[in-house]
């Protein structure tokens, strides 16, 4: 049984090991190896665009706290920004990863209109069920494969970009029907303008209250809220946010500890100190330490 890595070190092997005619520099890769997203052993904020095919077999993974079951045949999609963790997959999956960066990503669509209801459709339903079409997305992934590997570069990232954005409006627009998406609840609108808040000022803000207020609803409202929606308290999202940076400053960056405290806003290193090792049950110091020898 493989050891789980953090996600930095996973991005840095997968970066090392995909092999340059399954990619376009850092922009787009395809990670065809069966099992190697299956190497990341806590949730992440993604700063990329993760669609992954399944072509057999399942899996159970968790965006934005909320948890989803996939059965091949099916394609997910997590976007940038969101918090992800893979938490089951089967002996039997045969995943084959598409990876977007976020740069890559938003000049995929910065000139569509319509990509703002296709994104919110994502993030709402973010399985697609390819029962009836997993032959044809197998053709896509050959399509992009055979442009990868084509020797001639002239705008190689070009014709990606537009075969890509031709999968997401053909699947994704279709199988997601949005002209057909029901209207959201209160409620969902304002989860939904809660992660964006979130996403926005979680460097700064730690207190459900603060939130709240943004929202001109009560502290408690909230935390009703989201709870409905993700199973879990306001201020551990808000946490999850603030621990996913403080780990990544802590492992991919050579910040002192004084630094990353100030960068995030804390009152102190101490403070820092203290709300890191509640959370992870490790200071900072010590996880640095440990995740450096994996």
């Amino acid at each position: 049984m493989r050891e789980p890595i953090p996600y930095l070190q996973w991005k840095e092997r997968i970066d090392a090991q995909t092999p340059d005619d399954c990619r376009v520099g850092n922009d787009f890769l395809i990670v065809k190896k069966p099992r190697e997203t299956d190497l990341v052993d806590q949730p992440f904020r993604l700063d990329m665009t993760l669609s992954v095919f399944l072509a057999t077999g399942h899996c159970t993974f968790m965006a934005d706290w909320v948890e989803y079951k996939a059965q091949a045949p099916c394609l997910f999609t997590v976007s940038p920004g969101q918090i992800f963790q893979l938490i089951a997959l089967s002996d039997d999956a045969k995943p084959c990863t598409i990876i977007m960066s976020e740069a890559f990503s938003a000049s995929l669509f910065k000139e569509y209109g319509s990509f703002g209801a296709l994104h919110q459709s994502i993030v709402q339903q973010p399985v697609i069920d390819l029962t009836r079409d997993s032959q044809a997305f197998t053709r896509y992934l050959a399509m992009l494969e055979a442009l990868l590997q084509s020797p001639f570069n002239t705008f190689k990232l070009e014709a990606v970009r537009h075969l890509s954005l031709a999968m997401f409006y053909s699947y994704s627009y279709q199988l997601h029907h949005i002209s057909e998406v029901p209207p959201a609840t209160k409620q969902e609108n304002l989860f939904q303008q809660f992660k964006t808040l979130l996403r926005r000022h979680y460097r700064q803000e730690r207190e459900v209250a603060f939130y709240a207020s943004q929202l001109c609803i009560t502290p408690k409202y909230l935390s009703v809220i989201v709870k409905q929606q993700t199973g879990q308290t306001a201020l551990a999202c808000i946490e999850t946010y603030v621990i996913t940076e403080c780990k990544a400053l802590l492992l991919s960056t050579d910040l002192t500890i004084q630094q990353i405290a100030d960068r995030l806003h804390f009152p102190s290193q101490s403070v820092f100190g203290k709300f890191f090792k509640r959370v992870t049950g490790l200071s900072p110091h010590a996880y640095r330490q440990q995740h450096s020898h994996l």
